[in-house]
């Protein structure tokens, strides 16, 4: 009876140790965690995906099964997409569960596994090959796919605040934004009527300078007698 504890207890402790070596990937850790050079699968889920619960025995079987193979070097993670809104934004996650294969920062979506043998081979069989990974705007790594998570995170955040602080703020931006044109618009009329009247006055040193030139004749010959 003792030894039958032991047993349970042995396979509990492994259990938990094999459930623990699927990496938990957040919108924070995610660019130090995933290198170019990097493989990974990532799981996309979320607590109260039915489908999900379903796929979780399956997907920590296949990471089992990749861990004791040639492609142990394979990384395998999951991602929390209502906890991590940032990530599923980037990776255009429109359906639960979904796992993506990232290979040289080039991401392919696999078809929903009906057993962990489809994940596996997917990555031992290299079937990735098969697929087109996502480029150009749609890919997680480039410049818009960045934009998009950061934009996620914002909406994800904002939505935590009361609508009325949500109001406020926007009511503030949209003030800001129609002030600013008029604000920029003064500054420039004062800048240019101040140059106008520097070019307009007239210079004190000529101003009040006797003129020699514009004196007739006749003026200077009368200067010349009362000085004699």
């Amino acid at each position: 009876m003792k030894s039958l504890g032991i047993l349970i207890t042995v396979l509990l402790a492994c259990l938990a140790f094999c459930k623990a070596a699927i990496i938990q990937v957040t919108d924070e850790n995610f660019a130090d965690l995933v290198g170019k050079e990097d493989e990974w699968l990532l799981d996309f889920y979320a607590d109260w995906c039915g489908y999900c619960k379903r796929l979780e025995p399956k997907y920590q079987a296949a990471e089992r099964m990749l861990s004791m193979s040639t492609h142990s070097h394979v990384k395998v993670g999951a991602v929390n997409v209502e906890t991590n809104p940032g990530l599923a934004a980037r990776f255009f996650v429109s359906r639960l569960p979904t796992i993506v294969h990232i290979k040289n920062h080039e991401v392919r979506t696999l078809k929903p596994p009906q057993r962990e043998n489809d994940i596996v081979s997917f990555v031992t069989m290299e079937e990735w090959r098969e697929v087109d990974p996502k480029s150009g705007l749609i890919s997680p790594f480039s410049l818009f796919g960045t934009l998009v998570g950061f934009t996620g995170k914002m909406v994800k955040k904002l939505s935590s605040y009361s609508p009325w602080t949500l109001i406020g703020v926007l009511t503030g931006f949209l003030i800001f934004a129609i002030s600013l044109p008029v604000m920029l618009s003064n500054r420039s009329a004062e800048r240019q009527d101040e140059t106008a009247k520097e070019i307009a006055a007239p210079d004190d040193t000529t101003a009040y300078a006797p003129s020699v030139s514009k004196q007739s004749p006749e003026l200077r010959s009368r200067k010349s007698k009362r000085i004699d």
